[in-house]
């Protein structure tokens, strides 16, 4: 990987891994079903005693839930960690406004701030663009908020490659969080970034329909009240059926479905860090074993590719039906 598209924490000596980052969405106990806060900090604290020192969070998640439970996880160590969070997205009771105008981007970090009991961000994002405040008029304000030195680094979510050709054409290696995996393969905003952003892949397992758990049946395996609902892969007949192949496969193959996956995403052109959100210590222990099977084939990048493994050594390591199956993905 290059140097230019790796973030590292203030103390990166026990970094091993910076390209791995571990996100909150569903630690808080919203929206994603029957929830244990005691595992979620089960999870939190298991990854940092494995080596993951970059943590993904976001006022929006769980109404600030999630960055309660990461405070407990860096209090009295913040340097050696790299936290990541996000404003533009608040609850208005139980709706989902954008707030992305400077004011309110300065006011949702200083409450980020005061949740997570530290005194700066290493990473501070927009989380998607407000459809009522230029991009650009976001940008600054985040600017702003750097030049305080309330955040080491500004960020964007969620922008479409027009977005990105209009708002960063001047920007270098601005972290950007793309939704992307072989379901929703977003490769043309990853190309366009390609010059000025560090890619970060968000939802790589697709909310769990990508992992090995009753999740990945679909909507047939999760209560109504779950917001994966409203994610329409999982009621797409033509989703579950490459799902349910993409299973059989890795079956006939003796192979670890989220590693085939995690490894097909981490080995594309111009991805430069993966984000998978884990809230059980089964899913943390199969996103570790995607990083073995990653090490010990040396499928790892070094420090002049732009993709954070050797493409070609991960099509030897990986079964060649499964490679081909991930490639051509569903039909949408």
């Amino acid at each position: 990987m290059k140097k230019e598209k790796i973030l590292l924490p203030k103390d990166p000596s026990n970094v091993k891994r910076p390209w791995l980052w571990i996100g909150t969405w569903s630690m808080g106990g919203e929206g994603f079903g029957i929830h244990d806060e005691r595992e979620s900090m089960r999870v939190l604290e298991s990854a940092v005693e494995k080596g993951i020192r970059h943590f993904d969070t976001a006022g929006f998640y769980a109404h600030g839930r999630s960055e309660e439970l990461l405070r407990k996880v860096i209090s009295g160590r913040r340097e050696e960690f790299f936290v990541s969070s996000k404003g533009g997205l608040v609850w208005e009771g139980r709706r989902v406004e954008h707030r992305a105008s400077p004011k309110k981007l300065g006011n949702q970090l200083h409450e980020t701030l005061e949740r997570l009991n530290v005194g700066y961000l290493d990473l501070y994002q927009l989380h998607w663009p407000d459809t009522e405040i230029p991009v650009r008029e976001s940008i600054d304000a985040l600017k702003e908020l750097q030049g305080k030195e309330l955040i080491r680094y500004w960020g964007i979510g969620n922008l479409t490659a027009k977005q990105i050709k209009e708002n960063l054409k001047e920007e270098k290696n601005v972290p950007h969080q793309v939704h992307f995996n072989p379901i929703r393969n977003s490769q043309g905003v990853l190309d366009e970034g390609k010059e000025h952003c560090i890619n970060c892949v968000i939802t790589p397992l697709e909310q769990g329909l990508l992992g090995s758990g009753k999740s990945s049946r679909g909507g047939e395996a999760i209560s109504s009240k779950d917001i994966r609902n409203r994610n329409p892969y999982f009621s797409n007949p033509n989703v579950l059926k490459w799902n349910k192949r993409l299973d059989e496969l890795c079956h006939e193959r003796s192979r670890a479905k989220v590693s085939m996956v995690m490894t097909w995403i981490c080995a594309q052109r111009h991805v430069h860090a993966i984000i998978p959100g884990p809230r059980k210590m089964e899913q943390l222990d199969e996103i570790m074993n995607a990083l073995s099977f990653m090490e010990k084939n040396e499928l790892v990048e070094q420090d002049k590719a732009d993709a954070i493994l050797s493409l070609e050594r991960a099509k030897n390591y990986v079964p060649r039906d499964i490679w081909r199956h991930l490639d051509k993905g569903p039909l949408l």
